[in-house]
């Protein structure tokens, strides 16, 4: 019948290294190759790539299975001599590389097949150009596919690294680092009494005055203990003053409504004399 020869080529946006290195991942075939049913890698050289493999196909008109002698110019070309075959009587071809910059290549598959099974040509040359298609489109997306999961991976490790930024580290990671410095020790208790009378006008109740410090204590707790001992401070401070300030006001209303009660009384007062008055006048002119 004689060998029949089909070539596609097409452009995958993914660089030559990873086209190359899917292409020869043979035993992966079987999950991104629409076309391949199993593989089964009999030989490898010393690089660790497939010599000797054998492939199981499905041809659309039907499965057949081959084994290929693997030849290797990595990363641009790869060829074969065809071993032996059911339904395949000869097998050549090569697949090429062609790195495009920006991490794109072309890749263009090269196949002859001699088939060994009665099939008219138009047949048999539609299945060869179909089959040989959708193998290079599979590498596309193959390979597309890798180089995604590669960005992605290096993105996660970039943003594993932010995040550990500014991080404080145990000790097993600090190592044989230096100590810090212990910090300063804390201002003594009378010092704070002091400024603490000063902001409050000069004066500070027993009660506030139990809140300060007895002893600095040690460097590490008391920029803690003061804090939280300046936070309990403020909260009596604010409680006395709105005691009292309540205070003011209910004394302001009781002396206001005292002195409303004088100013009637007063001029109920007046007004009653100023009545008795007139009476008197109104009596002498009468008389």
């Amino acid at each position: 019948m004689g060998m029949n020869w089909a070539e596609h080529t097409i452009e995958i946006d993914a660089p030559i290294e990873t086209c190359f290195d899917a292409i020869v991942d043979y035993e992966s075939f079987p999950a991104w190759q629409g076309a391949v049913v199993s593989t089964e890698v009999l030989d490898r050289g010393k690089d660790g790539l497939g010599r000797r493999v054998r492939l199981f196909v499905d041809a659309k008109v039907r499965k057949v299975d081959y084994t290929l002698d693997y030849r290797y110019d990595r990363p641009t070309r790869i060829e074969w001599d065809y071993v032996e075959g059911n339904g395949i009587d000869d097998a050549d071809g090569h697949y090429l590389f062609e790195s495009l910059g920006d991490e794109r290549t072309r890749a263009t598959y090269k196949l002859g097949l001699e088939v060994g099974i009665p099939l008219p040509g138009p047949v048999a040359r539609r299945a060869h150009k179909q089959t040989l298609k959708g193998s290079v489109e599979d590498l596309k997306r193959e390979a597309e596919r890798r180089t995604t999961a590669e960005e992605g991976a290096k993105s996660a490790s970039r943003a594993k690294g932010l995040a550990g930024f500014g991080r404080r580290r145990s000790p097993d990671e600090r190592g044989d680092e230096a100590a810090p410095e212990a910090p300063s020790e804390a201002p003594a208790p009378d010092a704070a009494e002091d400024a603490m009378r000063r902001r409050l006008g000069g004066r500070i109740s027993d009660r506030v005055r139990e809140r300060i410090p007895d002893s600095a204590g040690t460097a590490a707790s008391a920029p803690t203990d003061l804090a939280g001992r300046a936070i309990s401070l403020g909260r009596e401070v604010a409680g006395t003053t709105v005691r009292t300030g309540r205070e003011v006001a209910s004394g302001a209303v009781r002396a206001g409504v005292g002195v409303a009660r004088s100013t009637v009384g007063a001029g109920v007062g007046i007004a009653r004399g100023a009545t008795d008055r007139a009476a008197r006048l109104v009596r002498r002119a009468r008389g």
